[in-house]
């Protein structure tokens, strides 16, 4: 994610108001993401938040109106980010297993260019309340049927022996998720995407039989 730092109470005079206010957005998220990794969703405040921004805090409740609307924010665009970037690169991929490497890929590399935002979205979001909770494994089942869709067509295509089924690409799609959650945990993230290469053939060799 780039930052931009805009400093208390500066902006670019070269961009127009619409601008400001998205840069002015994006920034306040960047700090918010690294004081919610940083503290933890519980221990975090509004003032942690505004004096990481460097904002005052009726700048910030002019974009929110509590932590957890921030917290929400900040979990929306990590998974939208995560999402379109594998998106991205498979458009560019007509292999079929070639596709699920590249799917991991890009997965690993967005978490360990982004070690605070997933730290968000896998230790924090996800246990800060039931509706919370619901949203995250709501988009587990996204990262599921993207990865049933990919092991369907390397099936139809004779890549593979077996027809994937939901239960096991369930528990593939798990797997990845604590391969990264382990990574970030013992500040190991960086090694990341050297583990895709294992975790795509992990995907590939559980329906070649």
């Amino acid at each position: 994610m780039t930052r931009v730092s805009t400093g208390r109470g500066k902006y670019d005079r070269t961009q127009t108001a619409e601008q400001r206010e998205v840069t002015r957005r994006e920034a306040l998220l960047d700090a918010a993401t690294d004081v919610f990794a940083a503290r933890g969703f519980a221990g975090t405040r509004v003032d942690d938040i505004v004096d990481a921004a460097g904002i005052s805090r009726r700048t910030l409740y002019e974009q929110f109106d509590s932590v957890e609307a921030i917290l929400e924010e900040v979990y929306e665009r990590a998974v939208r980010i995560n999402f379109t970037t594998i998106l991205e690169r498979l458009m560019s991929v007509t292999d079929p297993i070639e596709r699920i490497h590249a799917g991991m890929a890009a997965y690993f590399e967005t978490i360990a260019a982004n070690p605070s935002a997933a730290r968000v979205v896998f230790e924090e979001y996800r246990y800060a309340g039931p509706a919370q909770a619901a949203k995250y494994e709501l988009n587990t089942a996204r990262y599921t049927t993207l990865m049933m869709q990919f092991l369907h067509v390397a099936y139809a295509a004779g890549a593979l022996g077996r027809a994937p089924d939901e239960l096991s690409v369930f528990a593939l799609t798990k797997g990845c998720e604590a391969v990264g959650t382990r990574a970030l945990r013992t500040k190991q993230h960086e090694t990341l995407p050297a583990a895709a290469p294992a975790m795509a053939r992990l995907i590939l060799d559980a329906f070649r039989g």
